[in-house]
């Protein structure tokens, strides 16, 4: 067989979506279920949603309160201070400009507040792998006012 086919029918095994071995000449295999989405389901509520997030970053719970106090659970354009932006208000400008974030936000794919501070799926994923960012390497002090 070959190498390149086995190790991704390897791989596929190990995250357990290889359902049936390979069978006769061909390759036949079925999956169970597309592998899971990295965006929230549709229809959640904005708090439910925010703490869909929070949860698939890694944001302990005490992020569910601050998103509320911050945002009352909403990350759209029109929730926005004169810095910060979206539900953990983040001033991604400033951020920008500390050679520890910096890198952390390029990996979320943090450019700008404009990649935060709407309500698709891919800003509210942003914000909450930024606001991770920044819990990871200052802690909740940048969120001091409102624990």
């Amino acid at each position: 067989m070959n190498p390149i086919l086995a190790l991704l029918l390897s791989m596929l095994a190990s995250f357990g979506l290889l359902l049936e071995p390979a069978e006769r000449s061909g390759v036949q295999f079925t999956v169970s279920e597309p592998p899971p989405s990295i965006y929230a389901p549709e229809g959640l509520s904005d708090c439910d949603e925010m703490n869909w997030y929070r949860e698939a970053v890694g944001l302990p719970d005490a992020f569910g309160g601050i998103g509320w106090r911050e945002s009352n659970c909403r990350n759209e354009e029109a929730v926005k201070t004169w810095c910060c932006h979206g539900w953990w208000q983040l001033w991604v400008e400033l951020h920008l400009q500390d050679h520890r974030l910096a890198p952390r936000y390029a990996e979320c794919g943090i450019t700008s507040h404009h990649d935060v501070n709407s309500d698709t799926p891919e800003d509210k994923l942003r914000q909450a792998c930024g606001a991770k960012a920044l819990y990871d390497v200052n802690g909740t002090t940048p969120w001091v006012a409102t624990r």
